[in-house]
């Protein structure tokens, strides 16, 4: 009788003490969640500027890659939308880009269906949403250039630009790190430019990204951004690229007539600093394997040491390659967008609206 009231008491300890640690455990997850979803500079845009529509007029999940590589407004830049595909993936659906992104966590065909119908609609109203930013002949010369250009999305006009500079090293990842990126920046009123670049070398890829600046400043008119007011944003290899821009022009003023205010870098490889450099802010997943989080970490202490601006931002439960990340309408994920977008206005000359 006294052991069975024993474990009696046991039982009912557990029962008390149990859903109390989990309390705690969610407590303890919460207060994170909570520590960088309350700074001021996230919570300055992060409701009412993220929803996008459930309806979508021009593709579905079950539309095919072959769908979009056909599709007739597509024509001219449609094999620049999508990593490169054999026969076999060409009667994939869309809901399975993740099967052929397979160094990318992530991949959400919410994301994919969205940055084809703002595409789709776009061109239906009559706007340009593609542009070479190398001449015909220079592609005549290096055919490796026709996997090349920008894609255009508007924001206010004559606004500060972004240049969204994907990762991938194998295949590309416009539809993952590029698209997805640009529309939320471009919903707070930039323009915002997704570069399509020379993969598999950042030496090219970086001449690529040069030689688009100087086409976007040189038909800022036309194109109606602010020529000398523009961030640049890369994901991993995109970073990279980036970087080795910006380190050449700060030794070398010839090469940019004007540098950006800010970088945006997520999950770069690496980044070693000068003291000389442009304001900085990187974002990375807390259980990324790839990128070495001490030499980043250490980096943006450098950069404020030597009194330039810096941030340094840890995505929780997200490895290497996220893209998005989250669900930017959602109340409980981490906006790294919004942070990133309120660092570059803080950092740069011109003021928010």
């Amino acid at each position: 009788m006294i052991i069975k009231k024993t474990i009696q008491r046991i039982l009912l300890g557990m029962c008390i003490l149990l859903p109390m640690q989990l309390s705690s455990a969610a407590q303890v997850s919460n207060n994170y969640y909570n520590m960088l979803l309350d700074d001021v500079s996230a919570n300055k845009y992060r409701h009412g500027v993220d929803k996008a529509t459930d309806v979508y007029q021009f593709f579905k999940a079950t539309n095919t890659f072959n769908d979009v590589l056909v599709y007739p407004d597509f024509a001219g830049f449609s094999n620049l939308i999508l990593p490169d595909t054999t026969k076999e993936h060409l009667n994939y659906p869309l809901n399975m880009l993740s099967k052929i992104m397979t160094l990318h966590r992530n991949v959400k065909t919410v994301n994919t269906l969205e940055s084809l119908e703002y595409l789709a609609k776009e061109c239906k109203k009559g706007k340009q949403v593609f542009y070479s930013y190398y001449t015909d002949e220079e592609v005549k010369k290096d055919p490796s250039l026709q996997n090349t250009g920008l894609f255009f999305f508007r924001g206010k006009r004559n606004a500060p630009y972004a240049i969204v500079v994907p990762g991938g090293y194998k295949y590309r990842t416009i539809l993952h790190e590029g698209f997805p990126i640009a529309i939320p920046i471009s919903r707070r009123g930039y323009n915002v430019f997704v570069l399509s670049y020379r993969i598999g070398e950042v030496s090219k890829g970086s001449e690529d990204l040069v030689k688009a600046i100087k086409y976007i400043q040189k038909n800022s008119t036309r194109l109606g951004v602010k020529a000398d007011q523009y961030s640049l944003w890369g994901a991993s290899v995109g970073a990279q690229v980036i970087i080795n821009v910006s380190h050449k022009a700060l030794k070398d003023d010839k090469i940019l007539q004007n540098l950006p205010s800010s970088n945006i870098l997520t999950y770069p490889l690496s980044f070693f600093p000068t003291k000389k450099e442009i304001p900085t802010f990187i974002v990375i997943g807390d259980q990324d394997k790839i990128v070495n989080s001490t030499i980043l970490k250490s980096s943006i202490v450098n950069l404020k040491k030597n009194g330039i601006e810096a941030d340094y931002l840890v995505m929780p439960r997200l490895g290497h390659g996220f893209g998005l990340g989250i669900n930017q309408d959602s109340s409980v994920g981490v906006n790294w967008i919004s942070r990133a977008v309120s660092f570059w206005s803080d950092v740069s000359d011109f003021s928010e609206d």
